[in-house]
């Protein structure tokens, strides 16, 4: 047998033994209690889905959708999958939310059907309004120009919430205008 495969053999068999003590090892995260708030939100949300995607003052687009949520094994990440429509053509989206103990704050991304950019973001969450509210920073898939956005998310009891995003870019002054408003409803069980 060749020297060096015995050699590279035993350097594996060390490297796979000190990472599994070292896995071993790691301390358990346990979910806070903003984590568990997130798990709140698991289960089937219908969507109706508004859009001024023409700009402020024109009228909406309106369309349905459907979210389901759930929460990776753990307790520490939400998952969302959005599938719906925006007019006569698919729309898939799909979101990781987590709660950053370090920042104290929540943190997300998002990915969709309709944008080759990920975009972050980073919030809070207002117990006494029970609102979430999050900014990002986006690119225009079209023009490549950065914009800002501003979502909030108002809950209203365990099985109704009102997501709304609002957008600032540069051509349209400092005024954030509202973009997409959803209203969720969840599914009875």
């Amino acid at each position: 047998m060749n020297k060096s495969y015995c050699v590279a053999a035993a350097a594996a068999c060390l490297l796979g033994l000190g990472l599994r003590a070292e896995a071993q090892d790691a301390p358990v995260v346990e979910p806070t209690a903003e984590h568990k708030r997130l798990a709140e939100d698991v289960g089937v949300w219908d969507a109706e889905v508004k859009l001024w995607a023409q700009g402020p003052g024109a009228e909406p687009t309106v369309s349905k959708g459907v979210e389901e949520i759930s929460v990776m094994p753990g307790g520490l990440w939400q998952l969302g999958k959005f599938e719906g429509k925006i007019g006569d053509k698919e729309f898939v989206g799909r979101s990781v939310t987590g709660y950053d103990v370090h920042k104290k704050r929540y943190v997300g991304v998002w990915v969709d059907s309709t944008d080759p950019h990920m975009m972050l973001t980073e919030g809070e969450y207002d117990e006494a309004t029970h609102t979430e509210t999050a900014t990002a920073k986006g690119t225009d898939p079209a023009s490549g120009k950065p914009y800002d956005l501003k979502m909030t998310t108002l809950h209203k009891g365990k099985d109704a919430r009102v997501f709304t995003m609002n957008m600032k870019i540069a051509e349209a002054g400092d005024e954030f205008f509202k973009l997409m408003e959803i209203s969720y409803t969840r599914r009875a069980k």
